[in-house]
Order: structure tokens, then C-alpha cells, then sequence
């Protein structure tokens, strides 16, 4: 009997218990990092465009001087991470119901990333927990 209460019970409680201490120490390690990435690509558009850092972002998207790669990479997965409803009509409008990338692979440098676009609609429209404090 207890072997079965150990093999069958308790080993697989410690399984799911260090599982989930793993996943969520790998979430907890992989916030600063998207953090720092906002922080970083809102100073980038602030330091072209005025206003807050959503405006300078919604700025930065709509600037064509700016590389496609750029505008995607700084503008759009941005402004998705602070969950921008100001933005959703500007995303929505260049946004071509590609949701995995096939139209812009290597093809960066002279489109918008209809991955990027996909993922920052979804992150505006749901109810996922985002970075919407850095929407000030």
C-alpha cells in the first residue's frame, strides 16, 4: 500500500508541483526582459516623435521614412504589449488577414509583418494580462 500511495499519488504531485514552479519561474525571468524591450522602443519613438509613448508609437507606425522592419519591430509589437486601443484602427487598416506571416517572409525590409500585426490585434482585443502601464 504504500508503494502505491508513492508511485501512483505522490510522485506524480511532486511532478506537477516542480512543473509548474518551473514555468512559472520562466515567466517571471522572461517579464524584465519584455519590459525593458517596451521601455526601450518607446524611448526610440520618443526620440523622434512627441507626445506620450503611445502617440510617438501610433507616430512611428505611420511614418513610412521608417523601415517596414522597424515599424514592425518597435511600433507594432509594441504598442500590442501595452495593449493600445488607439492604435487597434491604425493596426487593423495595414493588417491583410495573414496571421502566420506567409506574405512578409523574408520579405521585412518592404512590408509590414502580418505576424506582428496579428499578434499585436489579438493582445489589443483579449482579455490577456499585457504591460497596458506603460500606456501612459
Amino acid at each position: 500500500m504504500k508503494k502505491f500511495i508513492l508511485n501512483y499519488i505522490l510522485v506524480p504531485v511532486l511532478l506537477f508541483v516542480i512543473f509548474n514552479a518551473i514555468v512559472l519561474g520562466l515567466l517571471y525571468c522572461t517579464r524584465p526582459v519584455i519590459e525593458s524591450g517596451i521601455i526601450k522602443n518607446i524611448d526610440i519613438a520618443k526620440g523622434k516623435y512627441d507626445g506620450n509613448g503611445e502617440d510617438a508609437l501610433i507616430l512611428f507606425l505611420l511614418d513610412e521614412t521608417n523601415t517596414p522592419y522597424q515599424r514592425s519591430h518597435v511600433a507594432i509589437w509594441t504598442l500590442g504589449q501595452i495593449k493600445s486601443q488607439k492604435a487597434l484602427p491604425y493596426l487593423k487598416e495595414f493588417y491583410r488577414n495573414d496571421p502566420r506571416g506567409y506574405s512578409c517572409k523574408n520579405r521585412h525590409d518592404s512590408v509590414l509583418c502580418q505576424r506582428c500585426l496579428f499578434n499585436a490585434i489579438s493582445a489589443i482585443e483579449s482579455d490577456w494580462e499585457m504591460h497596458p502601464e506603460f500606456n501612459k
